[in-house]
């Protein structure tokens, strides 16, 4: 491959949490796949824990590029400060106000609409649990108000407790279903933020006694071969792609571009056993 002299002296950094997590992973070899074949070189960046100021980033300034940030790992007012600075930015899974900052991010009202119209019109379930993501990002934030936006077009009573801690971890998951599980709750679906927490719930439920489907179907946002394997209906959202197209938008702007807004990915519904009805 041959490589600019531009790029081979300017670095992008992908910026993250936690990069061997699924979702980052999987963001980070879609981006990767468009810079690699752009010539620019890449640092991956990881931060545990978002810094208070601008200058505690582990940033080389004079030869960066331009910064893709996944999920929540800068706060708003640091964002801020490096675009003002004039370096490109392109967000994976988070939005700032105005829009101002291009970003990317899987339409996750379209997938628990799907999820939720799969479960009370497909398959009659009335009382559906929902298992939350983590409320500090927008992925987590906009499930969850999908989900009780569509509990109230379809009419459904949710108490309180049909909702449940997640955090996008599948042993906050499993936890919260246990003790859920414990007050002998009459519920006949269960709705996840991710497809890794309803894995883990599901079998807290099958280790109850509960069957699934057939007293309690499982859905999940999000698909994997984990998914498949497990016969978890989904909505499957291209994680990959999610990181394909933030790359292009950062080239786009360090090639001089002015992009702005906010880009959606749609989502597709695969039904598997966990919902599917059992044949006579």
């Amino acid at each position: 491959m041959r490589v600019s002299a531009a790029s081979a002296q300017r670095v992008i950094d992908i910026v993250t949490n936690f990069p061997s997590a699924v979702f980052q992973r999987d963001v980070i070899a879609g981006a990767r796949e468009i810079f690699d074949h752009a010539g620019y070189p890449v640092n991956v960046v990881a931060i545990p824990e978002a810094p208070a100021r601008l200058a505690a980033l582990p940033f080389d300034k004079q030869n960066l590029a331009g910064c893709l940030v996944i999920t929540f790992v800068l706060p708003d007012p640091v964002l801020n400060q490096l675009h003002e600075r004039g370096i490109p930015l392109s967000l994976v899974g988070h939005q700032l106000p105005g829009g101002r900052i291009p970003g990317v991010m899987t339409n996750n009202r379209q997938g628990i609409t799907m999820l939720m119209e799969h479960l009370i019109v497909t398959h009659g379930r009335k009382r559906p649990v929902f298992i939350q993501g983590d409320l500090l990002q927008n992925d987590g934030i906009q499930r969850y108000l999908a989900f009780q936006q569509e509990a109230m077009r379809y009419n459904l009573h949710i108490p309180p407790e049909f909702i449940l801690r997640g955090d996008f971890s599948p042993e906050v998951a499993a936890e919260s279903m246990q003790k859920f599980l414990t007050h002998d709750p009459d519920f006949d679906a269960l709705v996840a933020s991710d497809y890794l927490m309803a894995e883990s719930a599901m079998n807290v439920i099958k280790a109850s006694g509960r069957r699934i489907p057939e007293d309690v179907a499982v859905v999940g946002f999000g698909d994997a071969p984990e998914a498949a394997q497990a016969g978890l209906t989904t909505v499957a959202a291209d994680i990959t792609e999610l990181g394909r197209r933030a790359a292009r938008q950062l080239i786009g702007q360090i090639e001089g571009l002015r992009i702005r807004g906010l880009t959606l990915l749609s989502t597709e519904l695969i039904e598997r056993e966990t919902t599917r009805s059992q044949p006579n």
